[in-house]
């Protein structure tokens, strides 16, 4: 949900910042998904990203996980003459698990977007930040990211339709007001063919990918301190996306939920009584110092699922405290029980 729910992921430094000018549009009851317009930036709202997870293999079978995103965080809303003019801060987020060397790496780039920089198009599909593109269309996607060390260019088919999350695509967040909430869809299984470079070792990869939309202009609710995301892909090519708000109390929030697809692409709204998330261990980050779950067992009786998710690298935390002043846990996991897979999983707010 991410980069990701309703992700946030520490951007709520640049939203605790008066925004000037016109008022951003909020997402309220009633309001849709509308596609393909909605996959394309959307200037009247404060915050959104596209965000995409995979798991991704070479020829002889070697695994790697992967993260990119990209997030648009409007500060006002101006008209200027001048190129430094700046509207919105646009960020990018990589990151590579390799699950042969136990190493997990990570990236981010950030720009105001003057002199084009970084931006997104709200007429199609490219958005930008520095090295790190994605572009195309809802039948074929294209992302690259760039670093120091490592590097990521890949296709995207869509093998299911895309999935409205919520009501319709609106996606409540909290009890405490129906406008924090976000425009929510997904694909969530996209094959995945291109390249990755880890130093000086270029492979050759094939997988399959996730992805997610979301737009609003508001943060969580005060009484919400973080939530855990759950993107899991099952190898009876089953789909299920899940995510637990947490309030201060350390209660979950009523307005969790989640989607689950079929072999054939329906899908179903799971909310907070259809599923279970329990916490079977933890860990505390060496980098941090910041203790994170570490095991789930997760159960839609419903569906008489019962599923254990773990980590394939402990250590997945994204370190963001400079650029952003927090840090968050994303990270490829292997899914075990009734059905098994592969799994991506944020916390934030730990």
């Amino acid at each position: 949900m991410k980069k990701s729910l309703f992700l946030y992921i520490g951007l709520s430094l640049l939203l605790s910042l008066p925004a000037f000018g016109q008022a951003w549009r909020d997402v309220a009851p009633g309001i849709t998904v509308a596609l393909p317009r909605d996959l394309y930036y959307r200037k009247d709202y404060r915050i959104q990203w596209w965000y995409f997870t995979g798991h991704l293999y070479d020829a002889a079978g070697r695994e790697f996980g992967y993260e990119l995103t990209f997030f648009g965080a409007g500060v006002q809303k101006r008209m200027y003459k001048s190129k430094f003019g700046v509207n919105t801060i646009f960020l990018s987020h990589f990151a590579v698990s390799d699950l042969l060397g136990n190493r997990y790496y990570h990236f981010s780039n950030a720009d105001a977007g003057a002199f084009g920089f970084a931006g997104a198009d709200n007429m199609l599909l490219h958005v930008w930040v520095d090295k790190d593109q994605l572009e195309g269309t809802m039948k074929k996607m294209h992302i690259k990211a760039s670093a120091d060390n490592a590097d990521l260019e890949l296709s995207l088919l869509p093998g299911k339709p895309f999935i409205l999350n919520g009501d319709r695509g609106y996606s409540r967040k909290s009890d405490e007001s129906p406008l924090i909430a976000s425009l929510y869809f997904s694909c969530t299984n996209l094959s995945a063919e291109g390249t990755l470079k880890l130093g000086n070792t270029v492979f050759q990869v094939k997988g399959k990918s996730w992805f997610d939309r979301e737009i609003s202009s508001r943060g969580l609710g005060k009484n919400e301190v973080g939530w855990d995301w759950f993107a899991l892909q099952l190898d009876d090519e089953r789909e299920i996306m899940l995510y637990t708000i947490r309030n201060r109390d350390g209660s979950i929030n009523q307005y969790s939920s989640g989607t689950l697809v079929y072999r054939d692409g329906k899908y179903r709204h799971l909310d907070r009584s259809d599923f279970s998330i329990t916490v079977l261990s933890h860990y505390i980050s060496a980098q941090s110092g910041t203790r994170y779950p570490s095991k789930w067992e997760i159960t839609v009786p419903s569906e008489n699922l019962s599923l254990l998710v773990t980590p394939l690298v402990q250590d997945q935390e994204f370190t963001a405290a400079d650029e952003m002043g927090t840090s968050y846990w994303e990270g490829s996991c292997r899914v075990e029980g009734i059905a098994q897979g592969r799994a991506y999983v944020e916390m934030t707010g730990y």
